[in-house]
């Protein structure tokens, strides 16, 4: 955890008994998307739960390597590029060229 503040300190403990089910959760999610994968948001839509308790779970899967970057990306419904996720299985070469967009 960053800051130890008694705030912080509290939203963590308030969380943390769900976090594992939130996690598989988007594990899950991820897994069944196959090789089109999903975006944070897209997650967070499809699971029904609130993104502040979705998106840290799945930052949480990709420093576990249960998640990784696709290489591709999709826009929000903002109109930003997002993170295209999938399980390692899925994940294709990185190519010299950078990102691919798709």
């Amino acid at each position: 955890m960053g800051r130890h503040t008694r705030t912080s300190s509290e939203a963590y403990a308030a969380i943390a008994p769900i976090s594992d089910t939130l996690r598989a959760i988007a594990y899950r999610l991820i897994h069944e998307a196959g090789e089109r994968g999903m975006t944070a948001l897209e997650v967070v839509a499809a699971s029904g739960r609130d993104r502040w308790s979705i998106q840290p779970r799945i930052s949480e899967l990709v420093s576990k390597d249960r998640v990784v970057d696709s290489g591709r990306t999709r826009f929000n419904p903002s109109g930003k590029r997002a993170i295209v996720w999938v399980i390692p299985d899925h994940a294709r070469p990185r190519s010299e060229g950078g990102r691919a967009n798709g």
